[in-house]
């Protein structure tokens, strides 16, 4: 359904998709609109929500007025209010990602639980973007006006800039996108709202968060994401697209696409667990109190403020996508290993090089940090990893051998997990229960109750 809304009281929206689901909040770069996510929108299909919103000056908002950040985070924040939204995600595009992180500040400050997360996509930062006066110059000079040859300078800006790799059928639709815009609104972003800072209003946001980084992304790449964004996101991750520049959502709209699935079972990981599987461990075959335990595994982890900070939660996300790298960043693998240093337990014994848990992981965790660990390429955070085994037996090489455990006994114990190697081990029953057990044992045999490994 598209909605036509009228000048000055609600943006241009296009809104998708059953309302029983999280919607993904879509919004979009500099002189684009909500069109550019047509491919992605085609291939999420329609089990999931949608709303596309173009914010004032662009896309069918051209009319509209109001292009600070305040102002623009304003409209979409009445967008959202009237789309009737139960639960949300906040997705921004570059110049539309500070005002995801407003909105998302906002929410968090009002207590607003209908904000279940935020996905930033080669998103401009809280603070002013690292662009200098001659580049702004130029883009002022682009498309701040009218010229006979605009259709070939919208097409230069969205293909030529950092040699993007874009079907020549988007390339078009986003260039005619280019030229529907107001000009007014693109002189306002390139001189005015690029710079605004923000950062002490938004500070450090404390829901799920996903950053995604253009590897070829010049401007707002993953080094400048990592030093300008990702220090705002207690709970944020980031991942990095091959092969692509700043453009993801149609440069690589097939990883864009799995990107966001992936962040939409982050936030609910029992959708990770195939029916089967589900079926399985709601059957009599599990105890009640194993039951229990895979249903709190399924759940999103709790966050636990105050066991570590900011940034080292921060360099912990990172750290574990190394050692444990997951396509889609499907669990939150950083918040388990939290949950289960904030429960105090743990083997009943640790190296006596090591001081506790806690503060064994406060100080790997700031040194990494120390290091730089944030801004490295991922081939350097491998061997910046690797170094603290350079010493067996050390503080470091004991710290990451722990880690390690950590994370592998949080990734192997999900159901998620389980389902996917088809681990029946589970279905034991228990002292309540009449099944005591397994009765075929033989190799490559399995019983008429197991369920199948996923594929």
């Amino acid at each position: 359904m598209t909605t036509n809304t009228p000048a000055n009281t609600m943006l241009h929206t296009t809104i998708e998709g059953p309302n029983d689901t999280t919607a993904l909040v879509l919004m979009h770069f500099l002189g684009g609109s909500g069109r550019e996510w047509d491919e992605v929108v085609a291939q999420l299909g329609v089990a999931y929500k949608t709303v596309r919103i173009d914010l004032p000056g662009f896309g069918g908002s051209a009319d509209i007025p109001g292009y600070t950040i305040e102002e623009m985070a304003d409209a979409a924040a009445a967008t959202i209010e009237a789309a009737g939204l139960k639960r949300y995600v906040l997705v921004g595009h570059s110049m539309s990602g500070t005002v995801a992180m407003v909105l998302a500040r906002r929410a968090q400050d009002a207590a607003d639980e209908r904000l279940a997360g935020l996905v930033l996509v080669a998103p401009s930062p809280p603070g002013p973007e690292p662009m200098d006066d001659s580049k702004r110059s130029m883009m002022v000079g682009l498309l701040g006006e009218r010229h006979e040859d605009d259709r070939a300078r919208a097409r230069a800006y969205i293909t030529k800039n950092e040699l993007r790799d874009i079907p020549p059928s988007v390339e078009e639709r986003a260039s005619q996108e280019v030229l529907r815009m107001n000009r007014t609104a693109w002189v306002a972003w390139v001189t005015k709202g690029s710079k605004e800072d923000w950062t002490q209003f938004i500070g450090v946001l404390d829901i799920p968060a996903l950053v995604i980084a253009g590897e070829k992304d010049l401007s707002l790449g993953p080094k400048q994401q990592a030093e300008l964004t990702l220090t705002h996101l207690r709970r944020g991750d980031m991942v990095t697209v091959k092969n692509c520049s700043h453009l993801v959502p149609m440069e690589q709209p097939d990883e864009m696409t799995a990107l966001l699935r992936g962040f939409l079972h982050r936030i609910a990981p029992e959708t990770l667990v195939p029916e089967e599987y589900r079926a399985f461990i709601d059957s009599e075959r599990l105890s009640d109190k194993t039951r229990a335990v895979m249903h709190q595994r399924m759940n999103a982890p709790a966050d636990a403020p105050g066991v570590l900070n900011p940034s080292q939660m921060v360099t912990l996300r990172a750290m574990l996508a190394r050692v444990i790298p997951q396509e889609h960043h499907e669990l939150d693998l950083a918040g388990y290993v939290l949950v289960r240093l904030a429960s105090g337990k743990g083997d009943g014994w640790r190296y006596d090089v090591l001081p506790e848990d806690v503060q064994a992981y406060r100080e790997g965790l700031d040194k990494l940090t120390a290091q730089g660990f944030l801004e490295m390429a991922q081939a350097e955070q491998d061997a910046a990893l690797k170094a603290l085994d350079a010493e067996p037996g050390s503080a470091d090489a004991r710290w990451f051998e722990e880690v390690r455990g950590d994370a592998v006994s949080a990734y192997m114990a999900h159901p998620a997990t389980m389902a996917r190697i088809g681990y029946s081990g589970i279905g034991v029953g228990g002292a309540e229960t009449n099944y005591k057990g397994f009765v075929t044992l033989g190799p490559n045999q399995r019983e008429s109750w197991e369920p199948e490994p996923a594929r």
